[in-house]
Parts: C-alpha cells; sequence; structure tokens
C-alpha cells in the first residue's frame, strides 16, 4: 500500500507573528509613499491579502482546489498593488510571504511548483515594469529570501518529523526491553520451578529406597531379636540408613530452599 501524503505542518507561533511583522512593515512603508486617496485602496488589498493568507496557514490545509485558488487570489492582490505605483517594489515582500505559506500549506509537487511560480512573478513583474537591469536588481534579494524561506521551513518540518520518529523508536525501544526483562524475570523463573521439581523427584527416589532398606533392615532385625549377636549388625544396617535418608532430606531441603538477594 503507497504511504498518505502527509499533510503540510501546522505553523508555530513564531512564525505566524513573524508573517503579520513583515506584513506590517510592508504595509507602513507602502502607506509612507503613497497619497491620502491611495490609502483605502492598499489598505483593503493588504488586508484581504492578511485575511487568505491566515486562514491557509491556520487551517493547516492539504492540497485542494480552494486553496489554490486563494493563492491565484492572493497573486492577483499583490500584482494590482504593485501596478499602482511600480515604483513600490518592496510589495513584493508580500510574494516571500506566500513562499512561507507555500511550503506550510502544501505537500511537495504543489508547494515546489508554487514556489517557483511565486519566484518567478517576483523577478518577472519588476522586470517588466522596471526593465530588465532594474527589475533583476531589485527582485533578486526577494527571490533569494523566498527560496530560503521555504526551505527552511521544509527542512524544519523534515527534521520535527525524524526527530518525533526518533522519539517513537526510542519508546519501542525502551518498551521491547522491558518486555525482554520480564521474559527473563519469567524464564529464570521457571528454571527455578524446573529445578526444583527435579531435586524433588530425586529425592522421592532417593528417600524411596533409603526408607525401603530400612523396612527390610528392621525386619530382619525384629526376627533376630532372640540372637542379639546377629540382630546387632542389622540394627547398625537400621542406624546407617536412617541417618543416609535424614541427610539427603536436609540436602534436598537446602535445595528448595529460595535463594537470598
Amino acid at each position: 500500500m503507497a504511504a498518505p501524503v502527509q499533510p503540510a505542518s501546522l505553523p508555530n507561533r513564531l512564525g505566524v507573528i513573524a508573517m503579520v511583522v513583515v506584513w506590517a512593515a510592508v504595509l507602513a512603508r507602502t502607506l509612507s509613499f503613497a497619497g491620502a486617496g491611495e490609502w483605502p485602496g492598499y489598505l483593503a488589498g493588504f488586508a484581504a491579502f492578511l485575511v487568505i493568507l491566515l486562514v491557509v496557514v491556520l487551517r493547516r490545509p492539504v492540497s485542494d482546489p480552494l486553496v489554490h485558488l486563494a493563492f491565484v487570489v492572493q497573486v492577483a492582490i499583490v500584482l494590482v498593488l504593485l501596478t499602482v505605483d511600480p515604483q513600490r517594489d518592496f510589495v513584493t515582500v508580500l510574494f516571500v510571504l506566500m513562499c512561507y505559506e507555500a511550503a506550510v500549506a502544501f505537500p511537495a509537487l504543489p508547494r515546489t511548483i508554487w514556489v517557483a511560480a511565486l519566484v518567478a512573478l517576483m523577478g518577472g513583474s519588476l522586470v517588466l515594469e522596471l526593465g530588465l537591469v532594474r527589475g533583476l536588481a531589485l527582485g533578486l534579494i526577494p527571490m533569494a529570501a523566498g527560496v530560503v524561506l521555504s526551505t527552511y521551513v521544509v527542512v524544519t518540518r523534515e527534521l520535527g518529523a525524524e526527530r518525533a520518529a526518533s522519539e517513537r523508536m526510542v519508546a519501542d525501544l525502551r518498551a521491547a526491553h522491558e518486555r525482554l526483562q520480564a521474559y527473563s524475570g519469567q524464564a529464570d523463573e521457571l528454571a527455578a520451578i524446573e529445578q526444583r521439581a527435579r531435586v524433588a523427584r530425586d529425592l522421592e527416589q532417593s528417600v524411596t529406597r533409603t526408607l525401603g532398606s530400612a523396612l527390610e533392615a528392621s525386619a530382619a532385625a525384629r526376627e533376630l531379636l532372640s540372637e542379639p549377636a546377629q540382630a546387632g549388625p542389622q540394627l547398625e544396617r537400621l542406624q546407617e540408613l536412617t541417618t543416609q535418608a535424614l541427610a539427603q532430606m536436609r540436602r534436598v531441603i537446602t535445595e528448595l530452599r529460595p535463594s537470598q538477594g
């Protein structure tokens, strides 16, 4: 089964704040060069751009037609703002924010296509409005910034995914180690049980033989009680067998006793 496409990662709070700060800086600089009559148009355009950017970034979308449509609308807004006065080339910084937005919003292939298109729009729009030399001179910095920023977002996301995978692997290894320890303890316990069972069998056989011999010796001694000279060796044999059985019992009890520590 093919691996599912991973959705874009949700940007952290610092990234969102940084985008808003850059947007506000571009707006402030644009308004500082604009006349009072141009302010409503610029404010409306910048506000629409920011609203779309935040909606796209914060809703954590996977590639879908509505997100692509939102990007098209943003591109149109930036181009309109740029055509009002081509000398205000800093408006193209909004394309840099869109590179960040694309890196957050799209998986690999759509992200690459959009970043390349945005970088081309930065340079192409300035070249068309200001000429080849001046357009490229003013566009190279934001073009490079867009590529670097989107790459940084992607690399950061991949590092985060690898770190999460490493943490999961460590957790799995720790759980496996704990299971192995539990299995080892069970194996030791089973080995001890088997050892005690073996010792119990040996005890049964050994003591049974010894006690059997003792019973035979006691029976023979009882028959020879009328002849003390002949009964003596049988009684000594009985005492020896009884002592031997007692020693065997003590040995087995010692082996069956649980080990300390």
